[in-house]
């Protein structure tokens, strides 16, 4: 209820299925598809390029280089310009916004959440209200900034083919700035978490890093390319491992049920929100064997059947290619190029190893490693 107040029906997560939703899976799908996606691996080339080399910088914030790759990524293929430093105000406030939506989306946040009926007060009464509108102003004035921007710089971008598409003239300005910013919202942030938790796994799992390596150095010329994806069985059964053992979304995405309905004898009447788990999912033991441990050989762990769709996109199955890609593409070269391990610190000068909680993880609509310490060895 507090996402739908700061949204105001611009976002296609929080839309009720209908000819409106439809149209924005179509204009979205236009440039997400799974053909269109592999045309970005160019980019995605180059970006993590950088991020390998931003890594070599002594004392490197490798979160803040993730989210910078992330960033420029997304923003680059929706506004027409990249993001080299990672602290443009351009990421500052999408990194707001993002805070935002994710506090006021959280199922328990507010008591409107309980109790819908609540959302009929007027705003002097509804405190939740007051906070929203000033919420979506601050981003709906982003996305049209964003966009006004890109249809003015000479290169190619997303805002601009949207407004060529004939499910467009049925939108409005606002409503076709936010088809493109939730994109970019998303795509900075949840790829970013992803490969936090691959850093993560691969500081408490380092035979699972070499034995990645060794795989890489039988099967790759030089360093890692998308033309080398075939040939890498095992990053391959990794990136799915790291999208299994410590999910985005962990809580999942509330969806309305649009008719009666029936579950293990459960009544679902029409119209009731449903959650489903994906931290339960992902971890199930009767699915799992050792569902705790990050295993990329553990059989069925590799069936993609939770894939990795952004909170705040939920576009089509299409729209999990990007970000597969950029997981693909850094995790490889990332295995390539360094050791992943424990960081140590000098505590009244004795060596101390900074140990890392493998579920010491943040609380919300998505879900990311608690900000912890390791080491990238060239």
């Amino acid at each position: 209820m507090g996402g739908e107040n700061v949204s105001r029906g611009m976002r296609t997560l929080l839309m009720p299925y209908g000819e409106q939703w439809r149209n924005h899976q179509r204009l979205q799908g236009s440039y997400l598809n799974v053909r269109v996606s592999q045309s970005y691996c160019a980019l995605q080339d180059v970006e993590s390029k950088q991020l390998l080399n931003d890594l070599l910088t002594p004392n490197v914030d490798f979160s803040s280089a993730y989210h910078r790759y992330a960033s420029s990524l997304i923003f680059a293929l929706a506004y027409g310009r990249r993001l080299p430093r990672g602290n443009e105000p351009e990421v500052t406030a999408i990194d707001q916004v993002m805070e935002n939506f994710l506090y006021a989306a959280r199922v328990g946040t507010w008591l409107v959440d309980a109790v819908p009926v609540l959302n009929h007060l007027p705003s002097i009464f509804a405190p939740w209200k007051r906070y929203a509108d000033k919420l979506h102003n601050f981003e709906a004035n982003l996305n049209m900034r964003n966009m006004e921007k890109a249809l003015q710089t000479a290169s190619w971008n997303w805002s601009k083919q949207v407004q060529d598409m004939k499910e467009a003239q049925h939108m409005s300005p606002k409503e076709l700035a936010y088809d493109v910013g939730i994109i970019y919202e998303a795509g900075s942030d949840t790829t970013t978490m992803a490969l936090e938790v691959f850093t993560l796994a691969m500081v408490l799992y380092p035979d699972v890093m070499k034995r990645a390596q060794q795989e890489i150095d039988a099967a790759v010329q030089s360093y890692p390319s998308y033309a080398d994806k075939d040939n890498l069985p095992y990053i391959d059964a990794l990136v799915k491992e790291v999208l299994r053992w410590r999910p985005v979304s962990a809580g999942g995405i509330p969806h309305a049920v649009i008719q009666d309905d029936e579950y293990m004898g459960f009544h679902i009447p029409r119209g009731a929100t449903v959650i489903g788990n994906h931290w339960s999912i992902s971890l199930d033991e009767n699915v799992y064997e050792d569902p705790y441990t990050f295993n990329p050989d553990g059989g069925s762990r590799t069936q993609p059947y939770l894939l990795f769709l952004s909170a705040s996109v939920v576009a089509s199955v299409q729209a999990s290619i990007l970000p597969k890609n950029s997981l693909y593409i850094n995790i490889a070269r990332l295995l390539w190029s360094y050791d992943i391990g424990y960081a140590w610190e000098d505590v009244e000068g004795i060596k101390k190893r900074c140990e890392v909680d493998p579920f010491a993880f943040t609380q919300g609509f998505n879900s990311r490693p608690e900000p912890f310490k390791g080491i990238f060895l060239s």
